[in-house]
């Protein structure tokens, strides 16, 4: 189900279909065009930053722009930011609804795997970008665009997460970086830009650096940007309830997979998006959900942010309860590891890679049991697992009871104790000849 390497080219014809029906009298808004310009497809959200690009690669470039935005959870106005985008001198403004799709195939694979950066982060940028990049991918084939752009700095991770994207995906396309090239230092220099060009842009100085899709909310600088200092929650979270506000009582839900993908919340079927989104309000209302971390980028910088993820973290609390019942030790001992270099490697940009393609196929076969329900009791800010249920369950009551011992494990262990004590009886045999300490 999510072996999406085996597809690349199946999903970029489906796409193009996909944007030829739908986005010509939709999405795409078109205004008249130069079949003989340079095409660049530019990553959009409306912000200062992208704002700022559509002229100064028109300028720069002297090419039509192909303004690409996606709904990923963030919730972006399409008429708003696709007004801006024509007035700024995009030519196209391509925006599209990719929520069930994110979380389908990018957060529930995630959660299947157990994917974790540096013991905390639950990767809800790093799982966005990819989507992102193949879309624009396929965007840039059917409109035969020499070139795509992008709004990231060279200090974060978003640049490598594009751009390796690219190479795989559309190596015959350029990669242009604005904030590598331009002469622009920040803030300021970009709304004077904007106001000499004729486009007056209202921006208000923002304590916090905000990400948002459907799997997390994150949350860098300002205080933040100092990792010695506390904040104040109640200026930081907004998916997930402050002491306080918790609700005053436990919650008791029930989570259902099927080999590995959550399939029903309390005994409901919804869409991907639909059940994350339901997870998302019931884990931030309990409390659930938040971690402060300062992790390593991919460049070694070191940086400090607040994550609200709680429906991301319901899911992984609840495929451990499945995989704890399910699995043997060595097969979860061995999926952690796996899983853990799952996520470095989405973390760092290779979502595309033969890599992580190899162990999405070790997933695809390890998952083949993890199927059945788990319910969980949040409350309090905490999450206690209530019951596990499933065909596959490898616990035996006969077997772990205390009154009765049907395989007569009392009697064999005797000769297996024995046994498996060998070395530690040779040991301590030399230990005590030779008097060591």
């Amino acid at each position: 189900m999510f072996m999406r390497h085996k597809s690349i080219i199946l999903l970029f014809l489906i796409d193009i279909a996909h944007i030829n029906s739908n986005n010509e009298d939709k999405c795409s808004k078109k205004r008249g065009k130069d079949p003989m310009k340079k095409k660049i497809v530019l990553a959009y959200s409306g912000g200062l930053d992208t704002s700022a690009i559509i002229p100064w690669l028109i300028e720069t470039y002297d090419a039509e722009i192909i303004a690409y935005c996606s709904d990923l959870g963030n919730a972006p106005d399409e008429d708003f930011i696709g007004k801006r985008a024509f007035e700024l001198g995009a030519k196209e403004f391509i925006f599209e609804d990719l929520k069930d799709l994110y979380t389908k195939d990018f957060c529930f694979p995630a959660v299947r795997a157990g994917a974790i950066y540096q013991d905390d982060y639950l990767l809800g940028t790093a799982l966005g970008r990819p989507l992102i990049a193949e879309r624009m991918a396929a965007v840039a084939k059917k409109f035969d665009a020499s070139a795509i752009a992008h709004g990231a700095t060279g200090k974060g991770n978003d640049q490598v997460r594009f751009e390796r994207a690219w190479a795989y995906l559309a190596p015959e396309v350029e990669v242009i970086a604005p904030w590598k090239l331009w002469d622009f230092t920040g803030r300021e220099d970009l709304l004077k830009y904007l106001h000499d060009k004729g486009f007056p842009f209202s921006s208000e100085e923002k304590t916090y650096s905000v990400d948002v899709n459907l799997f997390h909310r994150s949350i860098e600088g300002g205080i933040l940007e100092d990792p010695s200092k506390p904040y104040q929650d109640t200026e930081i979270y907004d998916w997930v309830k402050v002491p306080g506000q918790w609700a005053d009582q436990p919650e008791s839900v029930e989570i259902t997979f099927d080999k590995g993908v959550p399939v029903t919340v309390n005994g409901e079927a919804a869409s991907p998006a639909t059940l994350l989104s339901q997870l998302n309000t019931l884990g931030g209302k309990h409390g659930i959900g938040v971690e402060d971390i300062v992790e390593e980028r991919g460049n070694g910088i070191k940086s400090r942010g607040v994550y609200e993820t709680p429906g991301g973290s319901v899911l992984h609390y609840a495929m451990k309860q499945m995989k704890h019942l399910c699995w043997d030790r060595h097969l979860l001992n061995t999926s952690r590891m796996m899983g853990e270099k799952w996520g470095e490697l989405v973390y760092d940009g290779l979502w595309h890679s033969d890599a992580k393609s190899a162990i999405d196929g070790y997933f695809d076969v390890a998952s083949q049991t993890l199927t059945g329900s788990v319910t969980l009791q949040l409350g309090w800010g905490q999450m206690r697992c209530l019951s596990r249920k499933s065909p596959y369950a490898l616990y035996d009551a006969e077997m772990v009871s205390f009154e009765s011992d049907e395989y007569q494990l009392h009697k064999y262990s005797l000769g297996y104790c024995k046994t498996i004590s060998f070395g530690q009886l040779s040991a301590g045999k030399r230990k005590k000849k030779l008097n060591l300490t």
